[in-house]
């Protein structure tokens, strides 16, 4: 399954991540830092 995480790189999303991925998970870090901006669609969506 293919996930997004809303603030994938932070304490508690980064541990999301990983544990999603250790499942077989297709994750997909959203944060400022990857270049998401979760409030404006338009960036989002190329990166997912």
């Amino acid at each position: 399954m293919r996930i997004t995480v809303i603030g994938g790189t932070g304490l508690i999303g980064a541990r999301v991540v990983r544990r999603l991925g250790d499942a077989g998970h297709e994750v997909v870090a959203a944060a400022r830092a990857t270049g998401v901006n979760s409030y404006t669609p338009a960036k989002a969506s190329s990166r997912l």
